[in-house]
Formats: C-alpha cells, structure tokens, sequence
C-alpha cells in the first residue's frame, strides 16, 4: 500500500510505536493496519504498530489476529470490556517498546504526515505536539476541527476549559503528539477519560520538557462511527478536569512544579 508522504520527509534512526485502539471498528481495522504499515515503513527500519480491543462486538478482535499472523510489527491487544480512551492511552503507552511513541486514530483522524515531516526536530526537542490552526471560529468548528459541529463544539469548549485552568501554553489538547519513551513511561497517568491526553502533556511539562507544536490537519472520518462525544464520557472529562485540577493546582499535590517550553507553531 502506498503512503502519501511529504516531499522532504527523513527517514529516521530511532524506532517508533504507533498506537491505536478501536471499539467495533471491522470496517476500518484492516485499511488502519495497511496504512500504518506503509507509513511506518517509510520513517524507520525498527517499530511497531500497538491496537487494542477495547471489547468490541464485531470481528474486530478475529481480524486483528488474523492480520498479526503476517505482520510481526504488528501487535494486538485485547480488552475484556470497552474502558474507554484514557484507560487505553495508558495501556497502549506501558506496551510501548520503541524510542519514540505516539498514536493515530482508527479512522485516521490526523493528516500524521506533517508530524512525520518533523521527526528529525526530537533531536533538540524532547516532544512533538500536533495542533490545528485557526479552528475556533463558528465555520471552523463544523469544516476543519471535528466530524460534526456538534463535536467541534464540544473540543473548543473542552480546549478552552484546560487552557483557562491549567494554563497549559499549547494550541490543541487532543491531537498527536510524539513522546519520547522513558519519558511518557515514567509519568504516573491517574485518569481514564478524555482528559488523559491532556493529563499526559501537563505532567511533562511541568517536568519541564521542551515541545514543539506542529501543524496537524483534523481529516474527517469515512467508515464506522466514532464515540468519544458521548455523554457518559464527556461527563466523565469534565468530571476529571475539575476535580484533578483541585488536586494539582489548588492544592499543590503533585510531584513537579516546573515550567516547560513550549516553541508555537507561530515561532517555528
């Protein structure tokens, strides 16, 4: 399968972890594990590709293991029942066993091939943050941030609610980033909702890493259909912004205290 990628962009000498999870995704598993092959193939000799079962119902689990069957890189995982994506962020990263990991949505949600561009940049930057630009206006909400307006809405309000509590210079929580290994593995990840991701990238810089921000295009989904705007798990975020920012900002407890770096997307 070819990959479409940007001219320029290097090879690597660093291994990579891709990592995804998917929840009754037997319409998209197969091209995800196709496409991520070809594109991981064309950034460095050494990685591997992590998905897992978040307790599906269809035969994404049977079509996993039967790609895995002629793909070594590629390596499955299964959940008993659906957690949901902050429990799978954790997992996915403890399994990881390449210098560098970072994660792709099943429906391949982001235009990945900028990050790709900027993989060399981890050589004076400890981390590579994905952001979308210009995306808060009304029109952008609904063409370039989300699927829907609906679910445009809710990731600006989201965005916003983190910005204004934590103060957490970057431009977009939810997006790709690229981690180095030890240093995302030895981050102690106390939630399971949405907020993971952005629990990820607090707890780093406030163990004062450099990121990077890069330009990451939202791309729309084709196949199946996409849960993370639920109410149980948009309840369950908000639930964790507040109370964890009570715990950490408040009242102090965590265990850094630090400021990163954070090169805009403006500067770069």
């Amino acid at each position: 399968m070819s990959v479409d990628i940007l001219p320029g962009t290097p090879r690597v000498s660093f291994g990579l972890s891709m990592l995804g999870w998917a929840l009754n995704e037997e319409e998209s598993i197969g091209s995800y594990i196709d496409r991520a092959g070809a594109f991981l193939q064309t950034l460095t000799d050494d990685f591997e590709l992590i998905v897992i079962d978040d307790g599906s119902r269809d035969r994404t689990w049977e079509i996993l293991v039967d790609y895995q069957r002629s793909r070594p890189w590629l390596k499955p995982y299964r959940n008993e029942r659906n957690f949901g994506s902050g429990y799978n962020t954790k997992r996915a990263i403890s399994l990881a066993s390449k210098d560098y990991v970072f994660w792709q949505t099943v429906d391949w949600a982001y235009d990945i091939r900028h990050l790709a561009h900027a993989l060399n940049d981890l050589h004076t930057v400890d981390v590579l943050q994905g952001v979308r630009r210009h995306t808060t206006s009304a029109g952008a909400i609904l063409e370039r941030r989300s699927d829907t307006a609906y679910k445009g809405l809710v990731s600006v309000v989201n965005y916003h609610l983190i910005r204004t509590l934590f103060r957490l210079p970057i431009h977009d929580y939810q997006n790709v980033t690229v981690y180095p290994r030890g240093l995302i593995q030895g981050v102690r990840l106390e939630t399971e909702s949405s907020f993971t991701n952005a629990e990820c990238l607090l707890k780093t810089w406030w163990q004062g890493a450099t990121f990077k921000e890069v330009h990451v295009p939202f791309v729309k989904r084709q196949r199946g259909t996409g849960t993370g705007t639920r109410p149980r798990a948009i309840a369950a975020a908000i639930r964790d912004i507040f109370s964890w920012w009570t715990k950490w900002v408040l009242l102090g407890r965590r265990p850094h205290s630090g400021r990163g770096r954070v090169i805009s997307i403006d500067e770069s």
